[in-house]
Parts: C-alpha cells; structure tokens; sequence
C-alpha cells in the first residue's frame, strides 16, 4: 500500500479572490469615505435650509424651548462633523488594513440608518407621501459594504 502524494503541478493554481484583491479593497473603502461624505453633506445642507426657512420661528419659543433646540442643533452639527470625518480617514485609511476605519463608518452608517429610516417613517405618516429613498439606499449600502469588508478574510 503506497501513499499517493500530489505533485505540484497536480495542485489547482492559486487565485486572488475578489475579497482579497488590494485595488477591490481600495475602491470599496473609497466608496465608503465618498459616501459618508456625501450623506453628510447632503443632510447637512438640509439642515441648513430647513432651519433658514423655519428658523424665524424660534423667536415663538420660551427660553427653555430655545434652549432645547439649540443643543439639537449642536448635536447634529457634531454628528454631521463625525460623518464627515469617518469619511475622509476612510478614504486617507484606503490602502491599510486597519479594521477601526471600518467600524467607526460601520456605527456611524448605522445610527444614520436608523435616523433616517425613522425621519422618513414620520415624514410618511404626517404628510402622507413617501419620500425619496436615494438618502436611504445610500446609507445602507454603505452599512453592506462596512459588513463586507469587515467580515473579508485577509490573505
């Protein structure tokens, strides 16, 4: 009885999967720090001009309630800052292998999921139209790229 040992030019020819491919992992994480800035942007103008056009409206308010929607508004431009970050140090972070990038876009594109799906929930039930869905879908392949890119074994 004799062990049969493969030689090696029986053995398959290894390939670069797409997971694995540098310039596939580049492009991803460029298109996730694009994206983070895009959305930003893009919520942070609507801010801006939903605030220009009811901003007269504070004046109504007592100092508490001013007081109140100041700190909103605090924190959504700390939280526009933060996407916007995560943003440009994914794309800065594109030819490392550093998971952190990732995470970070990954809990950030989350609670903007989760912001966003709730606003569009509450604009749906109080006008009664659907809104557009580009800042959703958006947001969520951000979400599935992160996921991707995290779960993607390193060669």
């Amino acid at each position: 009885m004799s062990l049969q040992v493969p030689r090696p030019g029986d053995l398959p020819a290894s390939t670069v999967s797409v997971e694995h491919d540098p310039s596939k992992t580049r492009k991803a994480r460029t298109s996730i720090g694009v994206g983070l800035v895009i959305f930003s942007v893009v919520t942070a103008a609507g801010f801006v001009w939903l605030y220009s056009t009811y901003g007269s409206e504070l004046e109504a308010l007592t100092d508490a309630e001013r007081s109140e929607q100041v700190g909103y508004i605090a924190l959504n431009i700390l939280y526009f800052l933060a996407l916007a970050g995560v943003g440009i140090w994914n794309i800065v972070a594109r030819r490392s292998t550093s998971k952190l990038p990732l995470i970070a876009a990954l809990v950030l594109s989350g609670l903007a999921l989760t912001f966003t799906a709730v606003n569009m929930f509450d604009y749906a039930t109080t006008s009664g139209r659907i809104p557009g869905l580009f800042m959703l879908i958006l947001i969520v392949g951000i979400v599935v790229q992160a996921i991707k890119l995290l779960l993607a074994k390193r060669a």
